[in-house]
């Protein structure tokens, strides 16, 4: 159990703090944090990084791998030490060595959750997670008719989680926005109105750069060097690329742009007024009305989703299969137009869609491969499968404590809401 005395900083804000990192404007009263676009990674959070990517370490391993002196690591560490964010591993330290500069350092997983909140077509997930973002717990909502609405829903399952976890405290909350389809309006929500609604800070990160970033994270912790140029494709609903420079995701001031009208030659009409756009061409709705058409699937297939055309291919349906492999096909041109613009060190690409229909892989790569003018250079595939979304979710509550962990917990209030019943300082 944590030490309570240590986590007097994360009492309840009196408010809640709504950064959105979609544009590069500040809401709210504290400036950005969240994705790689969001700003600098202070000292606290490189070391907060280390130690993620790495496992326990010493002080003087610590200094190595930051390349700060070792006085310096001394006054980070001594600060996240005194806010529960690290623990000492004294059962750690090598046999012989003595020394505090010798005792390892560990992420602190027992004393703080965050919640990741994203929306499917067909569900709300809230997912608790810890500092690692590890899954701790997970509950599922029909989806709200609105953002507003989804508001108290999502401070319903922060309350449950924590009951459920009584010894730790609620630290941050990352909503990945553009769920539901399009135009689900988190960015419509006022400050004012989550600040009522939840009693934590709140980030706001566009849905494919939160995948993104998890994403390279997840190659960083395979130990693969972070590459200088990363471009990730999410080839599922709602579709839409991140290309993360040097750890950061340009921020146009007018917004993120789309590649769900990217013309890949199809005949398929598009809402927008053209024809062939990437997005309705590969849409759920789109081969599901296919199915339907071809006969592989009954009438009433749009409304119970494309899970049942996965599972006529997999039962082995060769028309199903071959509609789901003209969606490789033409998703693995798609990407191989943006490797050709951007030239990237790493192509990754994730969806649920890949890890549901796993020939839809080799489909996709050698589709890529043969549409791309460039030097061959394989795809990453997500190594998070059917759970990208929880991952994303996850990954957007805790970018703010690996950006700035210091400040992080600074937005919160510094005087303790202390409930002598729980015996704890979490509000």
């Amino acid at each position: 159990m944590a030490d309570a005395s240590k986590l007097r900083i994360a009492a309840r804000a009196t408010s809640s703090t709504v950064t959105r990192t979609q544009t590069a404007r500040s809401f709210g009263s504290v400036p950005r944090a969240g994705n790689p676009a969001s700003g600098t990674i202070t000292p606290a959070g490189q070391v907060l990084r280390v130690l993620r990517r790495g496992g326990a370490a010493t002080r003087s391993e610590l200094s190595r791998h930051t390349g700060f002196s070792l006085s310096a690591v001394n006054r980070i560490v001594g600060e996240l030490l005194g806010r529960s964010l690290l623990r000492d591993r004294p059962e750690l330290a090598a046999g012989g060595m003595v020394g505090r500069p010798q005792i390892p350092l560990d992420l602190n997983t027992d004393a703080y959750f965050t919640v990741g909140v994203h929306v499917g077509e067909h569900g709300m997930w809230c997912v608790a997670g810890d500092l690692r973002g590890r899954v701790l717990d997970r509950l599922e909502f029909d989806v709200p008719a609105t953002a507003h609405a989804a508001l108290p829903v999502v401070a319903s399952a922060l309350h449950r989680f924590r009951l459920a976890y009584p010894t730790r405290c609620a630290l941050w909350v990352g909503v990945v926005g553009a769920g539901g389809g399009h135009g689900f309006g988190w960015d419509d929500v006022p400050d004012a109105a989550w600040a009522a609604a939840i009693p934590v800070p709140v980030t706001v990160t566009p849905h494919v750069d939160a995948m993104a970033e998890t994403e390279l994270w997840a190659l960083e912790l395979a130990g693969r060097p972070s590459p200088s140029s990363y471009l990730y494709l999410h080839v599922d609903e709602p579709f839409g690329a991140a290309w993360i420079v040097d750890g950061r995701i340009p921020a146009p001031g007018s917004g993120p742009g789309t590649i769900g009208h990217l013309a890949i030659g199809s005949d398929v009409p598009c809402p927008c007024g053209r024809v062939g756009c990437l997005e309705v061409t590969v849409a759920d709705r789109t081969l599901l009305a296919a199915a339907v058409r071809d006969g592989v699937l009954g009438s009433g297939a749009a409304s119970r989703g494309i899970g049942e055309l996965y599972a006529a291919a997999e039962s082995g349906s060769k028309t199903a299969s071959a509609l789901l492999d003209s969606r490789a096909e033409a998703i693995g041109r798609a990407v191989a137009v943006m490797r050709d613009i951007v030239n990237p060190d790493v192509v990754a690409v994730g969806g649920r869609g890949l890890a549901a229909y796993r020939p839809g892989r080799q489909v996709l790569a050698r589709s890529y491969a043969r549409a791309s003018a460039l030097p061959a250079l394989p795809l990453t595939f997500s190594s998070f499968g059917e759970e990208i979304g929880d991952a994303g979710a996850l990954g957007a509550s805790l970018s703010a404590v690996y950006t700035d962990p210091v400040a992080t917990l600074g937005r919160r209030t510094a005087r303790p809401s202390y409930d002598p019943a729980a015996d704890r300082f979490c509000g």
